[in-house]
């Protein structure tokens, strides 16, 4: 390989740098005053002597729309809709003292009149976007109306501010990653690469008590990568060119310290994909999309839900337009799906697009990543049609209180309550007659709330399921058959801070019956695995070519995966059989190396089944499913 032919591997590797710990799987964002209400708002009391009112709309040279045109009315304080369809739109009584009328037309800013009103005139949308456009703080502007002071209908702020999206640079994980530091600042040793033959090889690190884990700045100290257009989209210049983030931490004043903040996705008004579907690999994040930002005053955008107001206040203050992309899964897909190389690293909208959550939209099981991640309903148990999910849609009349919280973060240890629950455990009892003293059980795990694998996006993340057998005195039984779960499952090398981890919560679970479901991967250079510098050259742990199965084990929608495994029964006395299915969030070293003790193990699921081993013959031990 030439100089230039090992400049352009350098060049691949920072280019295909991307997200380093992609928290979730849609964009979180703070909603105007005219995109967030709320279903369980109580309607205003209507006076009875207010007649139906005929409403007209014209356009901004004062004509009327023809029946074609797609618009939509809605009545604040109330889950009321018109959509035009049969050339008039109707108000019914309302209160002018208490309410308002909001009208949409597609092409048009939304506008604003007291319901008593019978005509209005709209303003054609401003489709120019604005490069050069400074991004509002939601801090200092969003809060001041999304924080609950008009009820609980308009939260989104303290929703938002649980979120990841929102406490990029506060939890600092994904710090140690691009620096390569651990939490107290120290860092590893820089990578060291050499030249081998006409390939740029990377050299393992040492491991030892001065490496502090992997991180993207050690491999490519003179290349910023293109981490900035997810994890901080507000620091992109209008150039677009990616940013070194090493200044930024560990906390950015203003906007941008604000990750993935408010303004950001209510400028979007469309996605850029490819034929398939799918972003362009080299426009990840904000590049994906098309905004429409302006070059003065403030305008939002947002999927057009009920209207929550004070009183008839008029909204004056802000722009607004609907777009129908809120409502689409593809708004998530330019932060959560990133292919580096020929391997793809995060994928959960690659995983949504191909389950059975989004075979068929016209269907009461389709869901997107906004029904799951950013609904206070409980969308996934109803067989409500996305029809009636939409935005910009008359039809959609319930899914309009939105969760910026997005996975819901706890307001104390910071852990995501969507992955409690989503999956299941089930156990099952074998008798053999040739073996009557094996206590022989199948476990079967399935993935059932999660439209996507899970778990999902960074290969960090891992489910690690244990089977724990014991006597009457606690003893653990001998295991006789059955998978074990490997070295990484725990502590490998004991130091410090892995018993701090244990301490934290993080349990070492190396050698246990049971197993790991990961995307497990290996990195090409140092063969490192499991690897978490995925901004390296990576590829499976291993690849089955005659089943066509992977290192990716990581649990689909709705397949139940099965283990078996056999324990040595005692003479006598009840078993105890616990059977857990628990969250990590990285792996045990890595966390340990991080000092990530922020972030315990998660149950999932767990069940316990106990009784005299006499009742194997009839199947018949007693099992119950224990609440994370």
């Amino acid at each position: 390989m030439s100089a230039a032919g090992v400049n352009l591997r350098w060049f691949w590797r920072a280019m295909n740098v991307g997200i380093l710990l992609v928290v979730h799987v849609a964009l979180s964002s703070c909603s105007s005053i005219a995109f967030a209400g709320s279903p369980q708002q109580p309607n205003t009391p209507i006076p009875q002597n207010y007649g139906t009112i005929p409403l007209t709309v014209l356009d901004e040279k004062g004509r009327p729309f023809n029946s074609t045109t797609k618009m939509l009315v809605r009545l604040s304080n109330s889950s009321y809709t018109d959509d035009f369809q049969d050339g008039v739109l109707m108000i019914p009584p309302c209160d002018p003292d208490a309410q308002i009328i909001a009208v949409w037309v597609e092409g048009y800013d939304v506008a604003f009149r007291k319901c008593n009103e019978q005509s209005m005139m709209l303003g054609p949308l401003d489709v120019m976007d604005n490069r050069y456009y400074s991004w509002i703080s939601a801090i200092g502007s969003c809060n001041e109306c999304h924080a609950r002071q008009k009820g609980d209908g308009y939260n989104e702020m303290n929703e938002w501010l649980k979120s990841g999206h929102y406490k990029m640079f506060s939890l600092r994980h994904f710090e140690t990653m691009y620096r390569g530091t651990n939490m107290s600042g120290m860092t590893s040793p820089q990578s060291e690469w050499k030249l081998i033959g006409n390939d740029l090889v990377k050299l393992p690190p040492i491991i030892d008590d001065k490496y502090f884990g992997p991180g993207y700045r050690l491999d490519f100290p003179q290349l910023p990568g293109n981490c900035v257009y997810c994890h901080v989209p507000t620091a992109v210049p209008a150039s677009q060119e990616s940013v070194n983030l090493d200044n930024y931490f560990p906390f950015p004043a203003g906007v941008m310290g604000e990750g993935v903040t408010c303004d950001v996705c209510h400028k979007v008004f469309d996605v850029t994909l490819n034929d398939q579907g799918f972003p362009f690999v080299d426009r990840p994040g904000v590049l994906s999309y098309k905004f429409l930002r302006p070059s003065n005053g403030v305008f939002m955008t947002g999927p057009f839900a009920n209207i929550v107001t004070n009183g008839s206040e008029i909204l004056t203050d802000h722009h607004l337009a609907c777009s129908s992309v809120f409502s689409r899964s593809e708004f998530c897909a330019p932060c959560h799906f990133g292919k580096f190389g020929d391997m793809v690293i995060y994928n959960s909208y690659g995983e949504w697009k191909t389950s059975p959550f989004a075979a068929n939209p016209e269907g009461s099981y389709y869901r997107t990543c906004q029904d799951c991640h950013m609904s206070h309903l409980e969308v996934g148990r109803t067989d409500s049609l996305w029809s009636q999910r939409q935005a910009c849609s008359a039809d959609n009349t319930q899914f309009q209180n939105f969760d910026h919280n997005v996975m819901n973060f706890d307001e104390g240890k910071g852990i995501p309550q969507m992955v409690r629950g989503a999956a299941e455990v089930k156990v099952d009892f074998s008798y053999q007659p040739e073996s009557p003293n094996t206590l022989n059980l199948i476990t079967r795990v399935t993935n059932t709330r999660a439209g996507h694998k899970f778990p999902t996006d960074s290969p960090l993340r891992h489910l690690i399921l244990v089977v724990e057998a014991r006597d009457r005195l606690g003893t653990p039984l001998v295991q006789v058959a059955g998978e074990r779960i490997p070295n990484w499952g725990g502590v490998e090398k004991s130091n410090v801070n892995d018993a701090k981890l244990i301490q934290a919560g993080v349990r070492d679970y190396s050698g246990q019956p049971g197993r790991i479901f990961a995307n497990l991967l290996v990195e090409e250079d140092t063969n490192i695995s499991p690897t978490a510098a995925y901004w390296n050259e990576t590829k499976y742990a291993f690849v089955n070519l005659e089943n066509g199965t992977n290192s990716d084990t990581r649990l689909p929608p709705g397949v139940a995966v099965e283990n078996a495994y056999s324990f040595s029964l005692p003479d006598a006395g009840e078993v105890v059989i616990t059977v857990k299915l628990a969250y990590r969030f990285a792996f045990f070293s890595l966390m340990a190396q991080k000092e990530w003790f922020d972030r315990p193990d998660i149950v999932v699921a767990q069940v316990e089944c106990e009784g005299p081993p006499a009742q194997l013959a009839l199947l018949a031990l007693s099992c119950k499913q224990v609440e994370p």
